[in-house]
């Protein structure tokens, strides 16, 4: 009798152990999530905070199942470029050994809040130390359907289609070029397959290829929607033709980057530039090519602190884009900042050889 007592008391001890306190949850998960800042520095504490049992359901995979989260060991701490992090708590469910937390986490870029992402995760504990062991969360950046969206229908379209919409966005032309030239090879009807083209060919000032892309996209109208007959007809040299397809295209694809950037390039003045671009950024306000624009329209309208914050978004949320360093020097030029201007255009080149004008220019200086 006195032996079964002992179990039961053993047991119970144990599980009184790994009860958690409200408190103590609190502080995890506010500490765990706003430290993932500083680089190489938030690696170690971040994969302390997961349970080797964790499994979550994010932003990439919003549409499909949750999946075992894998610690990648090539990690160098990239991925944590903001300056800060604050987490808001909404909720806090106790369960005994488990505890179901709900919270908003707003992301910090030069002083900027660029992303807020809304989150719901179970904590438990694992030889003794806080971890997540369940994390669903979705940014301000997802489920919304007012974009540029194709109206082709081919297994595995969707992503080229938009890592040739980003390498336009970032001026990386010769990799919208190759893309473009994929997604019309796969589907010969598709319309919006060929922007890429006309995007490569218009910044290149090739008449004569341009014209021809121009053609073989519109003869392929009539399976189109709305937002890509617009977008497609407002490649034109008439101005005020291609702003009125442009604003034709947004009532049907209201929030998409790309129409709104290429609106606000034409537009002179630069505080209506502005409005038509700070709904694009509050829907994407990491997005390269969005951010550039804004940057670039703040000098215009003369704050240059602005426009300051802009390229910085841009630089540390896409250092791999050659664009954002050569957009920054335009900046510390333009702020006579001569040796960081010089330091931006090299930069550029160094990271895309392809930017030969922007080496020049740092030669220059």
């Amino acid at each position: 009798m006195k032996k079964y007592l002992l179990i039961g008391l053993c047991g119970s001890l144990l599980a009184s152990c790994m009860q958690l306190g409200e408190d103590e949850v609190r502080e995890f998960a506010t500490s765990h999530i706003e430290n993932q800042i500083g680089y190489a520095d938030a690696v170690e504490p971040f994969y302390a905070g997961l349970s080797d049992e964790l499994k979550v359901w994010n932003n990439p995979v919003w549409r499909n199942m949750p999946r075992e989260y894998e610690k990648d060991p090539d990690n160098d701490g990239s991925y944590f470029y903001e300056d800060s992090i604050k987490v808001t708590l909404h909720d806090v469910y106790m369960m005994g050994t488990h505890a179901n937390v709900m919270g908003t986490i707003q992301f910090y870029i030069a002083g900027v809040n660029t992303t807020y992402r809304n989150f719901s995760g179970v904590v438990t504990k694992e030889d003794g130390q806080m971890k997540w062991s369940r994390f669903m969360a979705a940014d301000n950046s997802e489920l919304a359907w007012g974009f540029l969206w194709p109206s082709n229908e081919i297994e595995g379209g969707l992503q080229p289609y938009n890592e040739m919409r980003n390498a336009m966005m970032n001026l990386d032309n010769n990799r919208a070029l190759e893309l473009s030239d994929s997604l019309v090879a796969a589907d010969p009807s598709w319309a919006t397959a060929h922007l890429g083209q006309l995007h490569y060919y218009w910044m290149n000032q090739d008449v004569e290829n341009f014209t021809a892309a121009h053609g073989e996209a519109v003869s392929k109208l009539e399976g189109a929607s709305r937002a890509e007959k617009h977008f497609i007809l407002s490649y034109t040299t008439d101005r005020e033709k291609s702003n009125m397809h442009l604003e034709q295209a947004l009532l049907f694809a209201p929030v998409d980057p790309m129409i709104r950037t290429w609106y606000a390039w034409g537009e002179k003045d630069a505080e209506r530039a502005l409005d038509i671009m700070r709904h694009a950024w509050a829907r994407l306000p990491e997005n390269g090519g969005v951010n550039n624009m804004m940057g670039y329209k703040h000098m215009a309208a003369g704050n240059m602190d602005k426009a300051k914050q802009h390229f910085e978004i841009f630089m540390r949320a896409h250092p791999e884009v050659a664009n954002a360093y050569d957009s920054y020097a335009d900046y510390y030029l333009a702020a006579g900042d001569t040796a960081m201007a010089k330091e931006m255009y090299m930069k550029a080149y160094e990271t895309d050889n392809n930017w030969i004008a922007s080496k020049e220019r740092s030669d220059a200086l």
